[in-house]
């Protein structure tokens, strides 16, 4: 979990692809500081968790991207 504070804005959105189990669209993209990305980490895992383990459609930040 520490790679998505210390790694490239890119590597934190591939974090989020793996833990989603898709690509996504940013609904709110925040500023990409240390904090924010714990904010969304933390979202999304706790999204995940509430879930049964899988990542709703859409959350405060982020909406899975359609299958075409």
């Amino acid at each position: 979990m520490d790679k998505y504070l210390d790694g490239t804005w890119e590597e934190f959105e591939e974090w989020i692809r793996e833990k989603i189990g898709s690509d996504f669209h940013w609904c709110v993209r925040p500023s990409d500081t240390a904090t924010n990305r714990e904010m969304v980490a933390t979202l999304v895992l706790n999204d995940i968790k509430r879930n049964n383990g899988v990542f709703p459609a859409k959350n405060t930040f982020i909406e899975k991207a359609q299958k075409r």
